[in-house]
């Protein structure tokens, strides 16, 4: 054979062995997810593009035949928890048993496997809190993901807002911190559709101290009476109680003592309603001060300090305050009306009270009344005015009242009784309100 021809019948054979090469299919490898994080499931699928059906699978990492901890299934490989060692290239192809010959290898796919996010818990302001105040936790994941779902955690108990938490995603919010939010708390993340969550936070504990106590004092003792003067005095306990009060060693943060501190700042209130200096009512820092009592004053009062640094606020129980009118005194005159000149007339002031040891004071006259003593012709004996032969010159307005050294100081005064006198029988007894 010649030169020429032995060339041409190369050439024939290694275009037909080309042509046996480029007609071997080449698989397409998948895998769901390509990225994850530890402990999370992962698919590959190998599928090859070809009549046949009895393809047998070789599956390879980084060029190297996987590991017996992979299942493989036909043409699927699994990773049931998925491990930073899983990351890397992937490939796959089929042979046909009793075939010499197999598929081409895929491109190689990548699969990167993280560690799970931290999760990080911080608490504003630092524990411990006290009573009344605003906690703010908030829960912070490591991960360029921005589509997590958080759940809080106090102990084994997960959180949900309610009338004292509310949770918004990354954040919680305590409002008004009780004893009872002390505990373990953490938080965690999960993304929809994975099957693995971030790490849990480490626990934070949160401890709550009470506030300085305020006291609220009421002077005079409750019940007071309509026209007293009363005063109500809001004393906030010393640093040094309240640090021992809650196991608190020295901590100059808190203390408020050294005179450089900003003082407490007061606050007063009627139930709901912070009161201000007023015309009956005067705020003078820790005193509270009511002019004049009336049954209108009666409510719940409480008063509370503020200042700038923490612990920030110092409330009072609520004190009830009640008002009751002072007694009543009625005056009665005998004879029954008329009473004619020269007659005894005998005036009688009552007193609707329990107590015995009132100084009685009797008064003649309207507008600028004169308080009468015992004299030539009117005998005063407690209780009991008595006029001695009527004349023209008794008539007037007379009434009475009671007063004492113990509370309630004063009654009421009588009703006026105007007195006429008249020698024509023509006198006259008359109830003036």
């Amino acid at each position: 054979m010649g030169s020429s021809a032995l060339s041409l019948t190369l050439l024939l054979m290694s275009l037909i062995l080309a042509g046996l090469t480029q007609d071997l299919p080449r698989p397409t490898l998948t895998v769901t997810p390509d990225s994850v994080f530890t402990g999370e499931r992962v698919s590959l699928k190998c599928v090859i593009n070809s009549d046949h059906s009895d393809w047998r699978y070789e599956w390879n990492k980084d060029s190297t035949e996987v590991s017996e901890r992979y299942t493989v299934n036909t043409n699927t490989l699994t990773i049931e928890r998925s491990e930073t060692s899983d990351a890397g290239r992937y490939t796959c192809k089929g042979h046909i048993d009793r075939r010499s010959v197999s598929s081409q290898s895929s491109f190689a796919v990548s699969l990167s496997v993280k560690a799970l996010p931290r999760t990080t818990l911080t608490v504003t302001p630092d524990s411990p809190v006290f009573t009344g105040e605003r906690v703010i936790l908030k829960c912070v994941i490591n991960s360029d993901h921005s589509d997590w779902r958080y759940e809080w955690y106090k102990g084994s108990v997960m959180l949900q807002t309610s009338e004292r938490y509310t949770v918004n995603r990354d954040t919680l919010t305590i409002r008004g911190a009780t004893a009872s939010d002390q505990g373990q708390f953490w938080c965690r993340g999960h993304r929809d559709g994975r099957s693995v969550s971030s790490q849990s936070s480490s626990a934070v504990s949160l401890t709550v101290k009470d506030s300085p106590r305020s006291t609220l004092t009421v002077t005079p003792d409750s019940p007071v009476f309509t026209g007293e003067r009363v005063n109500l005095t809001c004393v906030i306990e010393s640093y040094s109680n309240w640090r021992q009060r809650n196991g608190l060693k020295y901590d100059r943060r808190y203390d408020w003592t050294p005179a450089w501190r900003p003082e407490w700042r007061y606050e007063w209130y009627k139930g709901s309603v912070m009161l201000q200096t007023s015309e009956r009512y005067t705020v003078n820092r820790d005193t509270l001060t009511i002019r004049g009592a009336t049954e209108s004053d009666q409510d719940q009062f409480w008063c509370r300090g503020q200042k700038d640094e923490r612990p920030k606020s110092s409330q009072s129980r609520s004190v009830s305050l009640t008002v009751k009118d002072l007694p009543r005194s009625t005056l009665t005159v005998t004879p029954d009306s008329p009473v004619f000149t020269g007659e005894t007339v005998n005036l009688t002031c009552v007193i609707n009270s329990n107590h015995s040891d009132w100084r009685y004071e009797w008064y003649k006259g309207g507008n600028n009344s004169v308080m009468l003593q015992t004299s030539e012709r009117y005998t005063i004996d407690r209780d009991t005015l008595n006029i001695r032969g009527a004349t023209e010159s008794d008539q007037d307005q007379f009434w009475c009242r009671g007063q004492r050294d113990e509370r309630p100081n004063s009654s009421q005064e009588s009703e006026r009784i105007n007195l006429s006198v008249n020698g024509n029988r023509n006198w006259e007894v008359q109830i003036w309100a």
